[in-house]
């Protein structure tokens, strides 16, 4: 019993790759985050977006690390649909400043509807959400 358990942990059989999105990958939180998830191995597409302008940078260096997967940056209304478009997660580490006063179930509520107001409509297909 103890021996099948452990050989479905240790089994060498190769898992699916996965494409991987990261929405918010420009913050503080979101950049070391993409750079884990590059250094996954079940990644074989990893694409990184934000509405900032400097995330097409962040993309590039994140590219760099040398893993095989294949990393792009998106920014912008105009590229999210393309950057979520078949992907089979998406983690959603964006969200506004935390204020002074601020509870961590007002920053939660106050993230997550702009999480409906701009991503819901484009992740309707997406196999997994995370919401950081």
């Amino acid at each position: 019993m103890i021996r099948s358990a452990t050989s479905r942990i240790f089994s060498s059989s190769r898992r699916s790759m996965s494409t991987v999105a990261v929405v918010g990958s420009a913050g503080g939180i979101g950049q070391p985050l993409a750079m884990l998830m590059k250094l996954n191995p079940l990644v074989s597409d990893l694409r990184l977006y934000d509405v900032v302008p400097l995330n097409k940078g962040v993309a590039a260096d994140v590219s760099h690390i040398a893993t095989p997967a294949k990393c792009t940056g998106y920014v912008g209304d105009d590229e999210i649909l393309e950057g979520l478009s078949g992907c089979d997660m998406v983690i959603v580490p964006a969200g506004v400043p935390r204020k002074p006063g601020m509870t961590r179930d007002d920053l939660f509520n106050g993230d997550w509807s702009l999480f409906i107001l701009h991503l819901e409509p484009e992740t309707q297909y997406v196999l997994r959400l995370v919401n950081i």
